[in-house]
């Protein structure tokens, strides 16, 4: 098929037309020769067959570019709208994605939020704790010297310090933890919501593309907001796209994996410490009930035994005043017998005779003379009994004395908590739960069962041998009382 502007002969036809215009039409008065004239309308002619067919050829390579031109337009807008399409599924699914995990980490800081203020709140109750702990051994070191004892109850308060203040500093620093792992969240929380809204506004953007008709009287009239300069960014590839996001979902998931297991690590911690803290407190609370009953029920059986002295005290002066009246009524005869006897060795030396009545009067003399010696030792002995008496009484007094007082701090002691009465129930924010098989096995309750035992068999031993010494102060008095 012959090209456009060119004749079947390959003849340019513009050129042709340019040279066609230089010769002589015979216009201006002159003659041709008939050929000539001849040869003009044939060439004109000739012309013309070649303009139509070369306006043909023009019209038939118009139609089929147009129809490549509609076709590939088509082609090209059906091929744009496809990748808008697809781009929009791909940014949609990843704004969803950044959607559920902002949501998860949201979620996430305020779970942390909460674990803090729950440690806040469990680590103010610590605090009161060893406020407690210690006002209770501030009060208690004011027992008297004789009641300063490394007991049970001193052995649980120093260990319950001791426990108390390693479980704040745990906590203290959980909740720096904490705080650590909120700033962290915060950061990917932040770098998620500009990646959504980079998302959205991407979406927005590719929306608007995809919705622009294909009318060209609507050229130009796009929103300004939509214009951006090629020079704000550097367009990215798409795996490069893909994985800018991807990096912030699994740089997120990490840090929420991290949290999660953080939370466990604290709520573990926090019920190991709490079952802990509550035996640590039971302990020290049946310590302490146990220690106010001993010194209580020790203070009683002094307070009988005091009685017993005191009784013994009265029954002895009573006894000292029978053998001083015995005594004082033995110095008459044995003044009356010394002075017989004196009066009758002045009779004259030839009267003077060891008969009868002298040795009647010497017998009489000595006997009055080893009674009255008697009786005063055992005056003396009786006055010394007294006297370990008047000291044990005061010795029982001392420890009685002393016994009230460890008595009332013990007792002071177990009410700081802020209970009532001893019969009272410590409550659960500074002592303890109930005594349960779990915190409390059968074999601790055995054990303490066991202490107690031997702390009452102690305190019977103690009353044994003051009893003993009783008894042999009332075989001595007796003894002397048979002597005469």
């Amino acid at each position: 098929m012959p090209s456009y502007n060119h004749s079947s002969n390959g003849v340019n036809m513009s050129n042709f037309r340019a040279l066609q215009s230089g010769k002589n039409t015979g216009r201006g008065g002159t003659y041709r020769a008939p050929y000539e004239w001849t040869l003009e309308s044939v060439e004109q002619m000739g012309l013309g067959a070649t303009e139509n067919r070369m306006s043909s050829t023009l019209r038939d390579a118009s139609s089929q570019l147009q129809a490549v031109a509609s076709a590939t337009v088509a082609n090209d807008i059906n091929i744009v709208d496809r990748a808008l399409t697809t781009k929009l599924g791909q940014t949609e699914s990843l704004k969803n994605m950044l959607e559920t995990c902002l949501s998860e980490v949201i979620s996430e800081i305020a779970e942390l939020l909460s674990t803090k203020k729950r440690l806040e709140e469990r680590n103010g109750k610590v605090q009161a704790k060893i406020g407690v702990n210690n006002n209770r051994m501030q009060v208690r070191s004011s027992r008297p010297p004789r009641e300063m004892t490394m007991d049970e109850v001193e052995k649980g308060l120093i260990k319950q310090q001791g426990m108390l203040g390693s479980f704040s500093d745990r906590v203290e620093r959980a909740i720096a933890q904490v705080d650590r792992e909120v700033s962290q969240l915060e950061a990917v929380r932040a770098k998620l919501e500009a990646d959504l809204r980079d998302k959205a506004e991407a979406l927005r953007v590719d929306e608007a593309v995809l919705s622009i008709p294909t009318d060209p009287t609507v050229e130009g009239t796009l929103s300004p907001t939509f214009r951006r300069g090629a020079a704000d960014c550097s367009p990215k590839t798409p795996h490069t796209w893909v994985r800018g996001t991807e990096d912030n979902l699994r740089n997120a998931h990490h840090w929420l994996a991290d949290s999660a297991r953080l939370r466990k690590a604290i709520a573990h911690a926090v019920a190991n410490s709490r079952a802990t803290e509550h035996d640590v407190a039971n302990r020290l609370n049946e310590n302490m009930l146990a220690k106010v009953a001993a010194t209580r029920n020790l203070r009683e059986d002094l307070q009988t035994q005091l009685e017993k002295v005191r009784e013994e005290q009265a029954r002895a002066k009573s006894q000292r005043s029978a053998l001083t009246s015995a005594l004082d009524d033995k110095r008459g005869p044995l003044a009356q017998a010394r002075e017989r006897l004196a009066v009758r060795k002045a009779r004259p030396c030839r009267e003077t005779v060891n008969d009868e009545v002298e040795a009647a009067l010497a017998r009489e003399v000595a006997h009055l003379a080893a009674v009255t010696q008697q009786l005063s030792d055992k005056v003396a002995a009786v006055d010394r009994e007294i006297a370990a008496l008047d000291a044990t009484a005061a010795q029982l007094e001392s420890n009685i004395s002393d016994k009230d007082s460890a008595l009332r701090v013990d007792e002071r002691v177990v009410l700081l908590d802020g209970r009532i009465n001893l019969a009272q129930r410590p409550p659960s924010s500074v002592a303890s739960f109930a005594v349960s098989d779990m915190s409390a096995p059968r074999t601790q309750t055995l054990a303490r069962i066991r202490e107690l035992e031997a702390s009452l068999t102690s305190a019977r031993r103690e009353r044994e041998a003051m009893e003993s010494s009783i008894r042999q102060l009332r075989d001595t008095l007796g003894g002397g009382g048979g002597a005469f």
